[in-house]
């Protein structure tokens, strides 16, 4: 009787667990929020012409930089700082922060 009574509560917290993990994101919209390590949509597709803001809700700095080239490259952004660029071109702008590299994110303009 133990055995049938451990298991269902063991599915039941790997349910859980699973439940509190967060799959990537995409949007679109304009704003990308910097939050516990992770850039929120990590995926943005916006229209050409268009102003993305990204705000650190962090309290570490981060930085938004270009994987190639130097179209995004953000001063450190403290708590509550805010970085802009307009996209003027359509294509795939994959970036990074440039002091934590493994938080990636995309802006598809279209």
């Amino acid at each position: 009787m133990k055995i049938a009574m451990v298991f269902p509560i063991a599915v039941l917290g790997v349910i859980l667990a699973l439940g509190s993990c967060s799959a990537p994101t995409s949007g679109t919209g304009n704003s990308v929020n910097i939050q516990s390590f992770a850039f929120n949509p990590a995926t943005l597709t916006v229209e050409a012409g268009t102003t993305v803001t990204w705000t650190n809700e962090d309290s570490t700095p981060h930085t938004i930089v270009s994987d190639s080239g130097s179209e995004l490259n953000s001063p450190d952004l403290n708590q509550g700082g805010v970085y802009t660029h307009t996209f003027n071109a359509a294509g795939t702008y994959a970036y990074h922060c440039g002091i934590h590299t493994y938080m990636k994110g995309t802006v598809i303009v279209q």
